[in-house]
């Protein structure tokens, strides 16, 4: 069942919903780590994804059926990437058209910042992804330019 949704950078109203989706997976994060990791996405002067960004998607409902967290990195065999270390899709109804909406906008975030894959994070909950990792592991996606 395809649905429009709305994907793009985290909005305040969304801190807390999102979080739910963190905390079902397991990630050893509590909810103020949370906020203070999407604060600093609202509190940037510039619109940048040098910084790391969470991607929410929403349904036509409100409610949060997807979220990520991404940024720019490199890669000894990839070259520059956009290391996606939270990939997340949370829906009975359309997981296809959840995970094709939030793919979509990473690779657009990837293209706009000339990286030519974006690696997925394998699930793997144990390991809070630390931005600068020194080899992302998961998925390889290329990005056709």
């Amino acid at each position: 069942m395809a649905m429009a949704y709305q994907v793009g950078p985290i909005q305040r109203h969304q801190v807390d919903l999102a979080f739910r989706l963190i905390e079902v997976v397991d990630y050893p994060i509590n909810l103020a780590h949370w906020r203070n990791i999407c604060e600093r996405g609202f509190n940037r002067r510039y619109v940048s994804s040098r910084l790391g960004d969470v991607i929410t998607v929403e349904n036509a409902l409100g409610y949060i059926q997807g979220v990520s967290v991404a940024h720019p990195g490199n890669d000894p065999n990839y070259g520059h990437i956009l290391d996606v270390p939270v990939f997340i899709v949370a829906t009975a109804a359309d997981t296809a058209g959840v995970s094709n909406a939030l793919l979509g906008h990473l690779k657009t975030m990837a293209r706009a910042d000339n990286c030519g894959y974006l690696i997925v994070a394998s699930i793997g909950p144990h390991a809070w992804p630390d931005k600068g990792s020194s080899h992302p592991k998961g998925i390889v996606i290329p990005v056709p330019a």
